[in-house]
């Protein structure tokens, strides 16, 4: 079986755009995956279409022919977008041998552990606060987000993730300066922010009840000395753990060592090599890997890497439907799962856009048997809904 074609599709996704790698075979099978732009990840594509001129008119390879020789030709510049556009690669390139063999993903990745995933309902009320006009009704102050909290409850969800907003200047909006939203590059946590943090908190478990799991996702918007802070003054707060992007070990480290709460992190690194020292220095009750970047067998190796420190892993899923089922086979494989992200809030035309779309239990996603990833984007629903300009974290400058 050999390799005819690579293609890149991307589409409107509101506030952003879904972006998809396609492989063609001359045995009439395709593979799919979905990869991402918006994340500060500009050039994925250009990547993609580099490195696929390793694969076309070749044979189909083995996933670890295709990342050894990828990476080894990419070595100089390692990580980063080069690093997505081979994880996009693999994940297609995975998708296409399983259908070859009329078998689900999960099955080349060792076989499934479980046939369900607990999940968290993410962006809890991110996406209704930063983008009303796609996600819908709006939240603009505490009672909306009491509202949203008794919403995940009555819909079944067990657990929730929010982030940081700001309440008492007009309409809610996201604190964001890790992203640059605002520019505050100092990222200092100061009284209002913290105090903000807490009334959000504090409406969230009054809409939730005392049985939901809260999830605080702080990203990469404070310092060691303001996520400190802000750990303290929630140190009266139940919390199913803490997110804290940092890109050194060793601050994570004194941080999760001063924790009242566990602490997860590691979304926005790549490879076994990058996770490793957060694992040696015991910096991470969680390590939350990226399926889209990493790939699926990559990620497969760091999760081993994880369950050998004795830690336990949560897919980084915040994308279209097609990486909700991908990261669903990765989750199902792993012995060392903790809980997947998923949002629940969607775009009015997301369920066009994939021939099928995840199932959601009380609370637990449903792990699909179907060939390959279980899903597929639908090319013409693609077309229907181009990309936009300036989607994601890298769009022209706004003035608050």
């Amino acid at each position: 079986m050999k390799i005819t074609d690579v293609q890149t599709l991307s589409c409107d996704a509101g506030w952003r755009n879904y972006y998809f790698v396609k492989i063609s075979t001359d045995a009439g099978i395709c593979g799919w995956a979905e990869f991402d732009e918006g994340f500060g990840s500009p050039g994925v594509t250009a990547v993609i279409q580099k490195l696929s001129e390793m694969l076309i008119g070749n044979a189909v390879p083995s996933q670890e022919r295709f990342y050894a020789e990828a990476y080894s030709r990419t070595r100089p510049a390692a990580g980063g977008v080069v690093a997505e556009g081979i994880g996009a690669l693999e994940n297609a390139l995975l998708d296409v041998r399983a259908k070859s063999l009329d078998v689900p993903c999960y099955e080349l990745l060792g076989g499934k552990v479980r046939d369900k995933l607990r999940v968290y309902w993410s962006h809890c009320p991110a996406w209704r606060i930063n983008h009303p006009k796609y996600f819908g009704p709006a939240v603009t102050d505490l009672d909306g987000v009491k509202a949203m909290g008794a919403e995940a409850r009555e819909r079944g969800f067990s657990a929730l993730k929010s982030n940081t907003f700001i309440f008492d200047d007009g309409p809610a909006y996201a604190w964001r300066p890790g992203f640059a939203a605002p520019f505050y590059p100092e990222l200092n946590a100061d009284r209002r922010i913290i105090r903000n943090l807490r009334d959000c908190l504090e409406a969230l478990r009054d809409g939730a009840g005392d049985d939901m799991e809260i999830l605080l996702d702080l990203n990469f918007n404070f310092k060691t000395e303001g996520y400190l802070k802000i750990l303290r003054a929630i140190a009266d707060h139940d919390i199913f753990w803490v997110e804290i992007d940092s890109y050194s070990p060793e601050a994570l480290a004194y941080i999760r060592n001063h924790s009242p709460h566990p602490i997860s992190s590691c979304e926005t690194l790549f490879g076994a090599r990058e996770f490793l020292p957060y694992f040696q220095k015991n910096a991470v009750d969680v390590a939350i890997v990226d399926v889209v970047w990493n790939g699926a067998w990559q990620s497969m190796k760091i999760a081993n890497l994880a369950d050998i420190h004795e830690v336990n892993v949560a897919p980084h899923n915040f994308y279209g439907h097609l990486c909700t089922m991908m990261n669903a086979h990765f989750a199902s494989a792993v012995p060392n799962f903790r809980i997947m992200e998923t949002d629940i809030d969607r775009l009015a035309w997301d369920k066009e856009l994939f021939t099928y779309v995840p199932e959601y239990v009380d609370g637990h996603l449903i792990v699909p048997d179907r060939p390959g990833w279980g899903t597929e984007p639908v090319e013409e629903a693609i077309r229907a809904h181009p990309p936009k300009p300036g989607g994601g974290l890298i769009r022209p400058r706004q003035s608050r």
